[in-house]
């Protein structure tokens, strides 16, 4: 993480400010150590929480060329570790709390490996080389976990690629460093490493450098002091209580998989750059508003997260240096803090008027930074989150240097970059100084983004600092982003009439099977159906037509009288003449369908789609206009296993439900003719699309009337939003900046509204770098619940790809999220694991089928109240056994006397500290220990006792511990 420039003025209040307090004490560090400083704090338990991940690793690589005295490089990388206690410290825990201790200087430090003999191989087409293995050997040596208690803290490995070329790996964790300690380091180094050559070093190594009057140990006892002093913590709490009050929980970028629970992976970068042209009008702009770049890139960037989230409410982190006093800015250690900005695009600013709020919330923040990140969020009290950073989820920093912060006498050192990708946020950007312009570094979480986004995010932003800058007095809503990439329109090829090809099928096929309907009552045929050639069906639909004409209401759907009637309205368009409604019906996006499913007419398509959907008239076209049989059913047999089976038996073309497919992979599809299916894509859970496309080609469709087609690769990597396919011939899908802005099509990644031949849909997608289209969700199921925002859409199909659930509907009652699903159910507890705690729904009701409208989609006002989780009151009774041991436990450590089984540890006001008391406690008092992350997925009483139980069980202990055993 690097240091965010503050403006000018910032600077001279801090300043003056640090004039008028008192010096920091010097104290002792007794032989049991010294509690951590709250950045260390911090820093400790997301070490527990993600070990392995490097999260916490700071690194910095040089390229040395030059003649490098490596033994010097080593006794001065010693005396600057012997100077710095910090360097010499670890940490561990006692009592559920960390602590650090210092320990003896090193002899020696700098490990040296020899590259340049080293034989990598002489094919070149391996493309093994020197460089190469020295990045590889770096990014190992930086990814290397640290063990904490026992340290060292450090690594300082040397790899020589020539005579005069070396690369230097400095690796340092966290919990000891912060990025501005490398200037600290460098500065030492270069005194002591010069002195070292020319022998004036006084023969103590020193370099005359003064010893430190201060050590981090004693900063960390002067913060934990400070912050206990009521009036600066009631400053510093009052102040953040009000700025933060009411922001959004969640900024919720559109991402490209949906949240994990927790994260699974480290991250990535993206590299990126501002010009010179840019750089400058950015500075420009910052003189003319006497502030600094910084504040106009913040400024921008809270446009490009606006845009993005559809939030004028936005929170971003800054890094800020921590080094409040002036005796600091000499001591190396872990200062640094998060300042969280609340950045407000409320009301249409312009720019120039944006980037005055931006610098007045920048002052405030930083005369207010004294307040560390992790004594805020336990102040405030906000939901403790597995899935990401409470209280911000992106950030930015600038710092004044290029990465080298070493100059040794006859070395030249630049940057060296090893494949080393960690990034602790949703997305963090990093600017440095490059030339006359800028280096941006976009960490990014990779649970949540595709390269290929993060890319296009960077190339906009850029854009969108230009614009900006160059016409500051602009409305930040008119500040446009390149419009998103179209694929290429498939041609219409045929453009006749659907009348028209119709009239000619009859012609040409008058007694082959048109239409097949299923389901009517008994008497009517033999087999329960009826069919009708496609004469019967014309004639049918010519004696139809007058009735339609005066507004007849569509048959039941039991009857082959849906198709005739979707029929006679093509038939009555057409002899009317009509311009408007299905006169003018093309032939050639249902003719484009045809062709990429490879239908013709010996084919058979099935459909249980309600007769007045747009479905169902794709269904019926699809069949007719290439010669097929069209058989229909009614709604309610895609439920039934039985004649399920019998229908699809003779198909090669189905398209059903969700709830028909999962019937029918449970039972098995017939293995001796094979099947085409089609789906929904709005309805079919994107998981269950995978699976059905294991085993038979599958396509989903988008819109009413089938606007495009997408081909389900089972292989696909899941996403959070539904691939719409390449559009139909004659069908244009594309997403509109949903606030109107001249109609204009919308940025690549940037949600907005789906548009089919420029009508508007009510469905929110994004477009892709590809150009294709991904439906996000619906806006009128986007809810806003517990202070994050939530498509109950999107989660109803995560639940649908749930096992034992067949067709899943969410809603919103009295502030929490109800979920209905049909089969066998779901324990909202065992989804914490699958879901972000924030998407998990206070209730589970299950039905038999969910209300649908007479076009298929569910009816959200006649699920029926959902069932309550709890009784009356809302509290769950602890049951006895573990679960009362542990609910005894907490009763202690949170000095809470009322929890119910399903009350959460950290809802109950437990924090970092109290949760690893809490993982001690338990290990004394049942003999089994529990991992804080595990603590932390497992958030309830019943949750934790049930972990408890697994773990004895496993661990071979049998009984139940008594509540005095606990508390033993």
């Amino acid at each position: 993480m690097t240091i965010a420039n503050s403006a000018d003025n910032v600077h001279d209040l801090i300043a003056r400010r640090r004039r008028e307090r008192d010096r920091i004490p010097r104290h002792p560090v007794p032989a049991s150590g010294v509690p951590v400083s709250s950045t260390q704090e911090r820093i400790w338990f997301g070490e527990m929480f993600n070990p392995g991940f490097g999260f916490y690793h700071v690194p910095a690589t040089l390229r040395l060329r030059g003649p490098l005295d490596a033994a010097a490089l080593d006794r001065a990388l010693c005396e600057v570790i012997r100077r710095h206690e910090i360097l010499r410290s670890t940490v561990e825990e006692v009592d559920g709390m960390p602590v650090q201790r210092v320990g003896d200087a090193p002899a020696s430090v700098l490990r040296s490996v020899d590259l340049s003999s080293v034989d990598l191989g002489s094919d070149p087409e391996a493309g093994l080389d020197v460089e190469a293995e020295a990045a590889r050997m770096a990014a190992d040596d930086i990814l290397a976990p640290f063990d904490l208690r026992h340290g060292p803290l450090w690594r300082a490995l040397l790899l020589r690629l020539g005579p005069d070329d070396h690369v230097l790996v400095l690796t340092f964790h966290h919990i000891v460093f912060d990025d501005p300690s490398f200037g600290i380091v460098g500065r030492e180094i270069e005194a002591l490493y010069g002195a070292a050559g020319d022998g004036g070093d006084g023969g103590d190594g020193s370099a005359g450098l003064p010893e430190l009057d201060l050590q981090y140990t004693d900063f960390s006892v002067w913060q934990r002091e400070r912050l206990r002093t009521e009036d600066v913590r009631s400053r510093l709490v009052d102040y953040w209580r009000r700025t933060l009050d009411g922001v959004p929980r969640l900024l919720d970028l559109p991402s490209d998989r949906p949240r994990p629970p927790h994260r699974r992976r480290a991250g990535r970068f993206h590299r990126s750059r501002l010009s010179g042209d840019v750089v400058a009008a950015v500075r420009a702009v910052a003189r003319e508003e006497g502030t600094t770049p910084f504040t106009v890139l913040l400024a921008a960037y809270g446009v490009l997260l606006s845009r993005y989230a559809g939030q004028a409410d936005i929170v971003t982190a800054v890094p800020a240096a921590g080094r409040i006093r002036p005796e600091l800015e000499a001591l190396v250690g872990c200062f640094i803090n998060i300042i969280c900005l609340r950045l407000d695009l409320r009301g249409e600013p312009t720019f120039r008027e944006l980037l005055r709020r931006v610098r007045h919330a920048s002052v405030e923040g930083h005369d207010h930074e004294e307040m560390p990140f992790e004594e805020l969020v336990r102040e405030l009290h906000p939901q403790r989150p597995q899935s990401h950073t409470p209280l911000f989820q992106a950030g930015l920093g600038v710092r004044d240097n290029d990465g080298v912060f070493l100059n040794l006498p006859g070395v030249r050192a630049s940057e060296f970059v090893p494949d080393v990708e960690v990034s602790h946020f949703d997305l963090m950007v990093d600017f440095s100084v490059d030339g006359d312009g800028m280096a941006g570094l976009w960490g990014y979480n990779d649970d949540l983004f595709d390269p290929a986004t993060v890319e296009v995010l960077a190339g906009q932003f850029a854009l969108l600092v230009a614009r900006a800058c160059g016409d500051p007095d602009r409305p930040v809503g008119d500040l446009s982003l390149p419009p998103a990439p179209r694929l290429a329109e498939p041609g219409t090829g045929d453009t006749e009439i659907a009348a028209a090809v119709l009239a000619e099928r009859v012609r040409l096929t008058p007694d082959s099977p048109a239409v097949t309907a299923h389901g009517f009552s008994a008497g009517t045929s033999s087999e329960g159906a009826v069919t009708l050639t496609y004469a019967e069906l014309d004639a049918r639909a010519e004696t139809l037509a007058p009735a339609v004409r005066r507004g007849a209401e569509p048959p039941a759907a039991d009857s082959p009288d849906p198709a005739v009637w979707r029929y006679a309205h093509l038939k009555a368009d057409a002899l009317d003449g009509r311009t408007a409604s299905t006169a003018n019906t093309s032939a050639a996006p249902i003719a484009g369908l045809a062709s990429r499913i490879g239908l013709g007419a010996a084919d058979t398509v099935l459909t249980f789609a309600p007769p007045v959907s747009g479905a169902f008239t794709g269904a019926m076209l699809l069949a007719l206009l290439h010669g097929a049989h069209l058989v229909t059913a009614p709604p309610e047999a895609a439920r039934d296993a039985g004649r399920l089976r019998e229908l699809v038996a003779g198909a090669t073309v189905v398209h059903a439900p969700p709830a028909a497919w999962r019937l029918l992979l449970r039972d098995g599809l017939p293995a001796d003719r094979p099947l085409t299916a089609l789906c929904d894509a709005a309805a079919t859970p994107p998981g269950l699309a995978r699976e059905l496309a294991a085993a038979v080609p599958t396509w989903t469709l988008y819109g009413e009337s089938w606007a495009s087609a997408h081909r389900v690769d089972p292989l696909a990597e899941p996403r959070r939003g539904v691939p719409l396919g390449e559009p139909l011939p004659g069908t244009p899908v594309e997403v509109v900046d949903r606030a109107g802005r001249h109609g204009a099509t919308g940025a690549t990644g940037v949600p907005g509204e789906i548009h089919v031949h420029g009508t508007a849909t009510g469905d929110r997608g994004r477009t892709l770098p590809d150009g294709s289209v991904e439906l996000l969700g619906r806006f009128d199921r986007m809810f806003t619940v517990g202070g994050f925002r939530v498509d109950t859409d999107e989660l109803a199909r995560s639940l649908a790809g749930r096992p034992g659930v067949a067709e899943a509907a969410v809603d919103v009652r009295h502030d929490r999220l109800a979920a209905y699903v049909v089969g066998e159910g779901i324990d909202p507890g065992e989804l914490t694991a699958h879901l972000p705690e924030y998407q998990v729904p206070g209730s589970v009701t299950v039905l038999d089928s969910l209300p649908r409208t007479a076009d298929g989609r569910v009816a959200h006002e006649e699920l029926p109240g959902p069932d309550a989780p709890a009784d009356e009151g809302g509290h769950v009774p602890i049951q006895g056994g573990t679960e009362e041991t542990v609910a005894g436990i907490w009763r202690e450590l949170l000095g809470v006397e009322e929890i119910g089984a399903s009350d959460g540890f950290l809802d109950l006001g437990g924090h970092s500290l109290t949760l690893a008391r809490l993982s001690l406690r338990y290990e004394v008092a049942f003999g089994v220990e529990v991992e804080l992350p595990d603590l932390l997925r497992h958030a309830t009483v019943r949750e934790q006792a049930a972990l408890v139980d697994e773990r004895r069980e496993q661990a071979g202990l049998t009984g139940n511990p008594t509540g005095k055993e606990a508390a033993s």
